[in-house]
């Protein structure tokens, strides 16, 4: 009997343990920032990161790289599944801000890496049609 509840409370962190985590799905974006919009490109990112910040407790990074001058922008998001990344997306279509950003940044270049589902994709149609999946490489941690 003593083994037979070991076992019970013991397979469910097994089972657990040997699920394979998916790999996250990274956003990477270049923008330019259009004629006229690069003096209010510091608040209005500042408004972005506090507004996903606060929104979206799933998002794992978001940050913004802008050049010296002002005219380009580097976005990189990164989610830990597809779900997040739609939430994001969902969000984003829904935003009192959408419009201002579309305004306010070009899109040069937008990757999407990871094993997108095909929900997400339908998702980002609008904006990007470049998605990426993992071939190979390493993740090293440092102790």
């Amino acid at each position: 009997m003593k083994n037979l509840l070991l076992l019970i409370l013991l397979t469910p962190s097994f089972l657990m343990g040997m699920h394979h985590k998916s790999e996250p799905i990274i956003f990477y974006l270049d923008l330019d920032v259009a004629e006229g919009k690069s003096g209010m490109v510091n608040d209005f990112v500042e408004y972005l990161v506090a507004t996903v910040k606060k929104t979206e407790p799933d998002t794992m990074y978001y940050k913004y790289w802008v050049a010296e001058d002002g005219s380009k922008v580097s976005l990189m998001e990164i989610y830990p599944n597809n779900e997040a990344a739609l939430f994001h997306m969902n969000a984003f279509a829904e935003a009192p801000h959408r419009d201002k950003f579309l305004d306010t940044f070009i899109v040069t270049n937008f990757q999407v890496m990871g094993d997108t589902s095909n929900e997400l994709k339908d998702a980002m149609k609008d904006y990007t049609t470049d998605h990426r999946v993992l071939v190979d490489g390493f993740k090293r941690s440092k102790n």
